[in-house]
């Protein structure tokens, strides 16, 4: 029988999100309040203030992500999507390679968490209730080595359940 579940988990605006957005837009008053008094009110200053504005605009929108969650028959593939247009994947994996999965919330996670330095974050927001993690290895674009990849996301109920009986002997709730 073949297994198909997708979740969509949109990110909460956190202080960085925040902190990003705001620079953006009194960096860009600044430049225009400069453009405009150096070269006066003149067609060439109005065009790199509408410039300006666009580039902030890229950089807010820019900030609105959403991670796509798709299981197939045991291959896990985790997608981040930037304002609802471009699209990238984070990881593929296959639910048998993963070395272990389980809660966030559990003591494993704090034992190997300080092992691994590559973490992929694709969750709403990491104060969320139901976030898992699974280590498995990842291979490098550039070259064909592996590297172990610590992954937190949010799966559903349905998810859970499927990736459980794949790999109950390296799940943990």
């Amino acid at each position: 029988m073949d297994i198909f579940i997708e979740k969509l988990v949109k990110k909460k605006r956190d202080t960085l999100d925040n902190v990003i957005i705001f620079g953006t837009i009194i960096l860009a008053l600044g430049l225009m309040a400069l453009l405009i008094f150096f070269l006066g009110p003149y067609a060439t200053s109005v065009f790199l203030c509408i410039a300006i504005g666009y580039g902030v605009y890229l950089v807010i929108v820019s900030r609105r992500i959403e991670f796509e969650y798709a299981l197939t028959n045991g291959q896990l593939e985790i997608d981040k999507i930037v304002n609802e247009k471009s699209r990238k994947n984070l990881i593929t994996a296959n639910c048998r390679d993963f070395e272990i999965m389980a809660k966030v919330s559990s003591e494993k996670f704090d034992e190997l968490s300080k092992e691994i330095s590559d973490k992929i974050i694709a969750v709403s927001s990491l104060d969320s209730e139901n976030i898992y993690f699974f280590i498995t290895n990842k291979k490098e674009e550039d070259d064909n080595r592996a590297k172990r990849v610590l992954v937190l996301f949010e799966p559903n109920e349905k998810m859970i359940e499927s990736i459980k009986a794949m790999i109950p002997r390296k799940f943990f709730d």
